[in-house]
């Protein structure tokens, strides 16, 4: 009988690179290798059954990585974690595997953190503009939640929550940015992997 799992992953190091259609092929490639029996569509171009959370912009780490993967067989999450680590690339691991199935379409925010040097002056009332299909989309920073700046010798630390809605490329809040990450995803204001916890308890 098929079963559901939940893997996060985390890409970091020289991978926060690599396009998302080339992580989504990497990761499917790292199952193949594993010998895990993947569950498959249907059709003349059967493809495994992964469902995935929005990606990152390229150049941004992402701690959060979750995607849902349908396997032909039950396996514990112990022994799926072992098979994916040893077969995994370097710089794209796997940190967890959750024995229990949401629909991730159900995240609605994003909880980022920057590296961004000195000098740097957090606007609010700035407006970022976005390139969407329709056009130009202007986010206002005032739209953030949680907000939290640390100083630090030569740069500055920035954390906050976003909306799905008004989610654009952490590298656009200043030239100064030198590192972005994600680091977790929630659904409405609880975090996923507490959700994932609860789930599986």
């Amino acid at each position: 009988m098929s079963k559901g799992y939940i893997i996060l992953f985390k890409k970091i190091g020289l991978f926060r690179y690599v396009s998302a259609l080339d992580t989504i092929t990497m990761i499917e490639r790292t199952f193949r290798r594993s010998k895990l029996s993947l569950c498959y569509t249907e059709g003349f171009h059967p493809k495994p059954k992964f469902s995935y959370i929005d990606p990152v912009p390229t150049g941004v780490i992402d701690l959060a990585f979750y995607f849902n993967v349908c396997l032909e067989e039950e396996y514990e999450s112990a022994f799926i974690y072992e098979s994916i680590k040893k077969v995994q690339p370097r710089f794209l691991k796997i940190h967890k595997v959750f024995n229990s199935s949401i629909n991730l379409s159900k995240i609605n925010r994003y909880q980022f953190s920057l590296i961004i040097k000195k000098p740097f002056h957090l606007d609010l009332n700035k407006q970022i503009e976005k390139k969407t299909k329709r056009g130009i989309k202007l986010i206002n920073l005032n739209t953030l939640n949680d907000v939290e700046l640390f100083e630090k010798k030569d740069y500055v630390v920035l954390n906050y929550i976003i909306d799905k809605e008004h989610l654009f490329n952490p590298y656009q809040f200043s030239e100064q940015v030198y590192l972005a990450m994600r680091k977790e995803v929630f659904v409405d204001k609880l975090p996923l992997s507490t959700l994932l916890n609860k789930t599986r308890d």
